[in-house]
């Protein structure tokens, strides 16, 4: 009977599996709309925050 772990190269191939659906989802769409819009909140605080040190 067969050792219940799995081989290295199974682990290895189940990482290579997680780490494309990671890439995938960050890559995706959403992600890219969503990150956008970070950055430009981001940019809106600094602006906001650099007309209030002018006063």
């Amino acid at each position: 009977m067969r050792n219940q772990q799995p081989t290295e190269a199974e682990r290895v191939a189940e990482l290579h599996r997680e780490a494309a659906a990671a890439y995938a989802a960050a890559n995706s769409p959403a992600a890219r709309i969503e990150a956008t819009a970070q950055r430009a909140d981001a940019v809106s605080n600094a602006q906001a925050h650099a007309a209030a040190n002018l006063r």
